[in-house]
């Protein structure tokens, strides 16, 4: 697959007085991985820079800021996550991670990883820079589940026969993919692919899912969300991309290999389910079952109706046994 790598962000402190900072930094980091509290921790101002790139399914971004803790509770698990390994490489500085029992330091060239799926705390000591590697569980397959219990460990470098080249490897992925030009959609896949057995030689356990089984296990989940938000108007391929910490692009790929698009296969269940409704609830009006089901305004139901079946939704209710 070729085109356009997504485009590169930024999130600069700098851009807003500093009594604004802090929350500045908090809403960003929100939007751009999930909620976490942010704390300053001894220094006199907030100061922190963030740019993003991507590889594929794997969200890349470099982080430099003056020293400041961020936790992620029980309760911010809940509102919002993305089922994540966050892999951290240390380029400058040093950074104390923790998650359930476990804790360590990390200093340049080591690495180390978060689940986001469990309460952790990240706190850059003083100034720091790091790598952020935000790998969706999906796509590691089984080997999510050992990596998840070394989180908040650091990585052996001696460990497995690849584990000493990750640290090269890594950083320039990241500078590749943060570059003016960014990865091409296929280089940022492929990317994405060789850290798979990266992963398998530092932390050992199982072996991942084959690409194609981690792509019908997200299209699954993709499909799920798609299900539970068919009556919101606005659903669409950029929702379902935002909500599963992937690209559009990567978001129509996969409905795509799967033998249809996603506007057609939301058209084709949001078709099906007002239909449904539209037997069962004769009390509803057309306009009411049409808004219900994402629908902007009737007329674009009834059109939906009459090219599928042939006569006017109306009809619906004296049709018995007529399939969705």
């Amino acid at each position: 697959m070729t085109g356009s790598p997504p485009g590169i962000e930024i999130l600069d402190t700098r851009s807003v007085p500093p009594a604004e900072r802090r929350d500045y930094w908090s809403a960003g980091i929100a939007e751009r991985f999930f909620p976490m509290y942010v704390q300053s921790v001894g220094a006199p101002s907030f100061d922190a820079r963030m740019a993003s790139g991507q590889a594929g399914p794997v969200g890349i971004r470099s982080i430099q800021g003056l020293a400041h803790r961020v936790a992620r509770t029980d309760r911010m698990i809940a509102a919002a996550d993305p089922e994540s390994i966050l892999m951290y490489l240390m380029t400058k500085g040093e950074v104390h991670i923790e998650q359930d029992d476990r804790s360590c330091a990390l200093r340049p060239g080591e690495i180390g990883c978060h689940d986001t799926s469990r309460p952790s705390i990240f706190e850059g000591r003083a100034s720091f820079e790091v790598l952020v590697f935000s790998i969706p569980k999906w796509f590691i397959g089984g080997q999510a589940i050992p990596i998840a219990r070394h989180s908040a460990t650091k990585v052996d470098a001696g460990r497995g026969r690849l584990a000493g080249s990750a640290t090269p490897f890594l950083a320039q992925l990241a500078r590749t993919a943060m570059s003016g030009g960014g990865l091409s959609i296929a280089d940022g896949e492929g990317a994405a692919q060789m850290l798979l057995p990266l992963l398998r030689s530092m932390y050992g356990g199982q072996e991942s899912a084959s690409p194609r089984s981690r792509a019908e296990a997200l299209l699954v989940r993709m499909q799920r969300y798609a299900m539970d938000h068919l009556h919101e108007p606005e659903l669409g391929p950029e929702r379902i991309a935002q909500a599963h910490y992937v690209s559009t692009r990567y978001v129509h790929k996969i409905f795509t290999d799967a033998g249809k698009s996603v506007s057609a296969w939301i058209r084709e269940r949001r078709f099906e389910g007002a239909v449904d409704e539209l037997r069962q609830h004769p009390e509803l009006t057309i306009a009411t079952v049409a808004a219900r089901w994402g629908y902007r305004n009737p007329a674009s139901f009834s059109r939906a109706f009459r090219e599928v079946h042939g006569c006017p939704p109306s009809a619906a209710r004296d049709m018995p046994g007529m399939a969705g």
